[in-house]
C-alpha cells in the first residue's frame, strides 16, 4: 500500500479546498494510506473540515497559537503590531516547525502532492522523495506577476517531478512563459462527483423560501475581493434593477474577509434589502439549482469548479471572460454568457438579455452535454493514479 502526503496551507472554504476534498473522497483507501498536511490551524474557519474523510491523517504544522495572527490575517483584525511579529518574527520559528514536522510526515511517504504550491521553499528537505504540484491559477498571476520571484518559485517547481495545471489554456500559457517546465507539465482538470451534486441540489432553501416568490439570482464564492469582483456583480445586478426594474432578488453563498465591505456597498447601491448574504453554506447546490441565473465574476481564476457544478446543474450562466479557465469551460460562450471582466454595464444588460430569452439559455444547457463528461471525478482519480503509479 503506498503512502500519500497532500499538503495545503490552510482548509478554509474556497474552490482549492472543495477540489482537494473531492479528490480525497475518490481515492480508495484500499489502496492508498492518506495524510492530509494543514500547515495552519485556523480552528472555526476550517469550514470544510468535515468533509473530509474519515480515512485521511489530518496533521497541522503549526497549532492554534503559532496560526492565530494569520487567521486575524484573513478575517482582517490583525493590529499594526501583530502584522510586524506575523511578518517579521514568525517567519523563523514557522519555518523550523515545518522542517521539524515535515520530516516527520514525509519519512514514510511514496508520493508527496503539493496542493498549492506552498511546499516550494521545502524542496531541499523533499529531496530524494517524488512530488508533484498542483497550479491553481495562471503562472503569471503568482507574485503579482513580478519575474525575479516567478522565475525563483519555477526554479523550485523544476524539481517537483510533475506540475499539474487545470486547463489546456494554464498550460500552454505556463510553458510559453517557462518553456524548461515543458517535460513535466501536464492537464488534469477539476472533476465533480456529479450523482452527488444532483441528490443534494434537491433539498429545499428552508427559512429561505420566500425568494422563490420573486426569484432570484445565484453567486457562490468565497468573499475575498482579491481574486474574485462581487463588486461588480453586485454594481451590474444593481444596475439592472435600476433600469429594467427586474425583481428578483440576488443570493451571495459564501464568506470571506470583503463581505462586511459587501454589504455596505448593497446598501449604497439602494439594493440592500434585495441581496441576501447566506454565508458558508454545507449545501450551496440547492442554491444554483433553484436560481434563474448563475453570476460569476472575477479577476482571475484557473479552473472554477463551481462553474462546472453550475453546468451540471442546467443553471443559465453569466460569467466574467478572465484569462484562463472560464473560456474553457463554457466553449468560448457555447455554454454560458461571457462579459469582459469589470464591464458593470455588460453585465447589466447580460442579466436581462440571458433571463429573457428562453432559447439562449436552451441552447447553452444543450452545449453543456458536450463538455461536462471531461469532468467526471473518475477521469481526475484516474489521471491522479497514473502519476502514483508513473
Amino acid at each position: 500500500m503506498k503512502t500519500i502526503l497532500f499538503h495545503i496551507s490552510s482548509l478554509q472554504d474556497g474552490d482549492i479546498e472543495r477540489v482537494l476534498i473531492e479528490l480525497l473522497q475518490g481515492l480508495d483507501p484500499h489502496k492508498y494510506k492518506i495524510r492530509l498536511s494543514i500547515a495552519h490551524d485556523l480552528g472555526d474557519l476550517e469550514q470544510l473540515k468535515d468533509q473530509i474523510p474519515s480515512y485521511v491523517e489530518i496533521h497541522h504544522i503549526l497549532d492554534s497559537k503559532l496560526s492565530a495572527t494569520k487567521k486575524k490575517k484573513i478575517q482582517k483584525t490583525i493590529s499594526f503590531t501583530e502584522k510586524i511579529y506575523e511578518e517579521l518574527v514568525l517567519p523563523f520559528y514557522k519555518k523550523r516547525m515545518h522542517h521539524t514536522k515535515l520530516k516527520e510526515l514525509i519519512a514514510d511517504a511514496d508520493l508527496i502532492v503539493d496542493f498549492d504550491m506552498t511546499l516550494t521553499p521545502y524542496t531541499r528537505l523533499l529531496s530524494g522523495k517524488k512530488k508533484v504540484a498542483y497550479c491553481h491559477f495562471s503562472l503569471e498571476h503568482y507574485w503579482d506577476g513580478k519575474k525575479q520571484k516567478l522565475d525563483k518559485l519555477v526554479n523550485r517547481l523544476k524539481k517537483y517531478d510533475t506540475v499539474v495545471m487545470l486547463c489546456e489554456e494554464m498550460k500552454d500559457k505556463a510553458t510559453k512563459l517557462y518553456p524548461a517546465l515543458k517535460g513535466n507539465v501536464v492537464r488534469i482538470y477539476n472533476a465533480l462527483d456529479n450523482e452527488r451534486i444532483q441528490a443534494l441540489s434537491n433539498e429545499g432553501l428552508g427559512g429561505y423560501d420566500h425568494l422563490l416568490v420573486d426569484g432570484y439570482f445565484c453567486s457562490v464564492g468565497q468573499l475575498n475581493e482579491g481574486q474574485k469582483d462581487f463588486t461588480m456583480l453586485i454594481k451590474g445586478y444593481a444596475a439592472c434593477v435600476k433600469k429594467y426594474d427586474i425583481k428578483q432578488h440576488l443570493a451571495i453563498v459564501g464568506d470571506g474577509p470583503s463581505r462586511l465591505m459587501l454589504e455596505e456597498l448593497a446598501i449604497d447601491e439602494g439594493v440592500g434589502d434585495m441581496v441576501t448574504f447566506a454565508g458558508h453554506q454545507v449545501n450551496p447546490y440547492k442554491w444554483m439549482r433553484n436560481s434563474e441565473l448563475f453570476l460569476f465574476c472575477s479577476k482571475h481564476e484557473g479552473l472554477p469548479t463551481v462553474l462546472i457544478e453550475a453546468l451540471s446543474l442546467s443553471c443559465p450562466i453569466i460569467a466574467t471572460a478572465t484569462p484562463t479557465g472560464i473560456k474553457e469551460i463554457l466553449m468560448n460562450g457555447k455554454c454560458g454568457t461571457m462579459v469582459e471582466p469589470g464591464d458593470v454595464t455588460g453585465l447589466c444588460d447580460a442579466i436581462y438579455k440571458v433571463l429573457n430569452d428562453k432559447a439562449l439559455q436552451q441552447n447553452h444547457c444543450k452545449n453543456a452535454e458536450n463538455i461536462l463528461h471531461q469532468f467526471e471525478i473518475k477521469k481526475m482519480v484516474t489521471a491522479f493514479e497514473n502519476l502514483v503509479v508513473a
